[in-house]
């Protein structure tokens, strides 16, 4: 498959909905006189969670992704789910994964899984979101294995990536991706053809916000050659800064800007601010040295599908 480009490719009812759902699975579960799965264990594999070790089948085939970045790794090592959570803000796949991901039925949102609908996908294997809260997870893992990355170090973004890929069985086609993800940041950073500081800035309705360099494209961009910003750097374990106002703006003066807005309200926004002399006089806009990207790519995806969109703007940007 071409990695780079976009594939075509309640709480409130969990305590009661779980024990319900073990008493389903019981009841339609296979297993001999001793209670012991009939499944081969050579069929099955065990991944290492934020849950401890989970079990799961090694070659799944009915997933349901509740992590936009899980659907995107199983799009990439060409596994299409039953069921999906909706993107931030929408109701149906992230629009950067194309027609193939828009038709996968959604089971749930980024704050909430639909357990009904969950169940009847008949999932093998559920990949869910890291931080997944106990509750949910004790409801999830009622219907079918359920795999929670731990929550990554900062800049170490491809580690879910990687728990996600080894629940799937596919964790070595997941690392061929990233490599060459990887060896176009390189062949960048060793031509020299992107130099001094480059920041991203995710400008939304209230105002723009400077996202931390560790995420996923701010890795990206210091691997192709590029310096980041202190501040962008001095975020520790935040994803963003506060909005900034206008007058603020000398906080994300770098050399190279990404504009990535966010909804309509951020796009608007963000045309208004062209006219402002404290925008204009930015040395990125001032030098024509400014990208407007996509918002759900640049500031809340970070799966290899998306890592390498990230690389296609990366490197537009300075042919």
């Amino acid at each position: 498959m071409t990695l780079f480009s976009a594939a075509p490719r309640r709480r409130t009812l969990l305590a009661g909905t779980a024990a319900g759902l073990v008493l389903a699975l019981t009841a339609c579960g296979g297993s001999d006189s001793t209670g012991t799965d009939t499944a081969s264990a050579a069929e099955d594999t065990t991944v290492a969670t934020a849950y401890g070790d989970v079990t799961v089948p090694a070659a799944p085939e009915n997933v349901v992704t509740l992590a936009e970045s899980a659907l995107d790794v199983a799009l990439a090592v060409g596994v299409t789910p039953v069921g999906t959570t909706a993107s931030r803000g929408g109701d149906k796949a992230p629009a950067y994964l194309g027609e193939e991901a828009a038709g996968i039925p959604v089971v749930a949102t980024v704050v909430e899984p639909n357990l009904e609908a969950i169940l009847e996908a008949g999932p093998d294997v559920i990949l869910a979101s890291a931080g997944l809260e106990q509750a949910q997870y004790d409801a999830l893992s009622a219907i079918a294995p359920t795999v929670v990355p731990e929550r990554p170090a900062r800049g170490d973004w491809e580690a879910p990536l990687h728990t996600y890929a080894e629940a799937l069985g596919a964790d070595d086609e997941l690392t061929e991706e990233l490599d060459a993800i990887a060896g176009r940041a390189a062949a960048l950073k060793e031509d020299g053809t992107l130099q001094g500081s480059a920041g991203v800035i995710r400008w939304m309705a209230n105002g723009p916000v400077l996202m931390n360099s560790t995420n996923m494209p701010g890795e990206l961009l210091t691997a192709s050659g590029a310096t980041a910003l202190q501040t962008a750097t001095d975020l520790g374990d935040r994803p963003h800064s506060d909005p900034l106002s206008l007058e603020n703006l000398a906080q994300i003066d770098a050399d190279r800007l990404f504009l990535a807005a966010f909804g309509a309200d951020g796009k608007g926004a963000l045309q208004a601010a062209g006219s402002e002399p404290a925008f204009t006089r930015l040395k990125a806009v001032e030098a024509g040295a400014t990208e407007e990207v996509d918002g759900s790519v640049w500031t809340s995806a970070s799966g290899p599908i998306a890592a390498g969109l990230v690389m296609d703007d990366i490197e537009a940007a300075v042919s």
